[in-house]
């Protein structure tokens, strides 16, 4: 792992233990019977997040995209379809609820924001919760990435490997660091090529962006005192990067009661949790021109 001013790659087995037995006993169960005894307890939860925090803040991905009113997007019915068949086992089954729900002729911005995001957070609020594990999350999250290809084809074929690498950054006297780190873990476990500058100045960050392509910067926050470093950060590695589409994904405790903060400091969209970050993220590139 880092340590203070340290840049480095995710690895393999970082923040990833082998799985204890009661994983495996979760992993053996079904994924229906997971849904069906903790779907009360997570639907309010859901339906919260998607009317006060994910419309807001995806907006800022989309801004062409209305926050549209509850009757004309997908159903919380069909949100938590999605996230159970995502670590299900039947592919199938969830590439034809997907097109079903795209049949009803949502644009591609009410899919992302009101569908396929829904289902990753609903995934992380699971995980949160130990109601699934690592290897659940990082193969739902992988298939609604798929999903995402399937709507953006065009773009997203013109990709190269090495247009996937994120460089994500904790800030000097940044405690927020657990969840940046499992950020890049589900990241690496994606295929994306992740790069970690902890504890160090934004001109330090901004070398790097200016040597190496990179597609997507993820910043944490953890207290509002930390938004004006964030700002500062954001831009000057905006303006070094070599790649001037640069996309900036944000996330971290400042966020979470004020979505405003997201476009006050310069970035385009602003994370949740993991599995939702990475959804982002991998929109976020999609939108950006190939790189070569």
């Amino acid at each position: 792992m880092g340590v203070e001013g340290e840049s480095y790659r995710v690895g393999s087995a970082d923040l990833c233990p082998p799985p204890s037995e009661a994983s495996i006993v979760r992993r053996s169960s079904p994924a229906s019977a997971i849904f069906a005894t903790t779907r009360r307890p997570l639907e309010s939860r859901l339906e919260h997040v998607i009317e006060i925090e994910i419309g807001p803040r995806l907006v800022l991905v989309h801004h062409d995209c209305p926050v549209l009113p509850p009757h004309r997007r997908p159903t919380l019915e069909e949100i938590e379809t999605l996230a159970r068949l995502s670590i299900g086992s039947d592919e199938a089954a969830l590439f034809e609820h997907f097109e079903r729900v795209k049949a009803q002729e949502h644009p591609l911005a009410t899919l992302l924001t009101f569908f396929i995001a829904p289902a990753a957070l609903h995934l992380g609020e699971m995980w949160q919760q130990d109601l699934c594990d690592f290897f659940d999350v990082t193969l739902g999250v992988g298939r609604l990435q798929m999903l995402m290809n399937r709507v953006e084809l065009p773009v997203i074929a013109q990709k190269k490997d090495g247009d996937r690498r994120a460089l994500l950054i904790a800030m000097p006297g940044e405690t927020h660091i657990l969840g940046l780190r499992m950020v890049g873990k589900l990241m690496d476990a994606l295929g994306w090529d992740v790069m970690f500058e902890e504890q160090r100045s934004a001109e330090d960050c901004a070398q790097t962006a200016a040597e190496k392509w990179i597609g997507v910067v993820g910043v944490t926050v953890g207290l509002p005192s930390g938004l004006e470093r964030a700002a500062r950060t954001i831009a000057i590695v905006r303006d070094a990067s070599i790649n001037r589409n640069l996309a900036v994904l944000v996330g971290g405790n400042a966020f979470t009661d004020h979505p405003e903060f997201v476009a006050q400091v310069g970035a385009d969209a602003g994370g949740f949790d993991a599995p939702t970050a990475v959804v982002l993220a991998s929109q976020l590139l999609a939108r950006q021109p190939p790189s070569r």
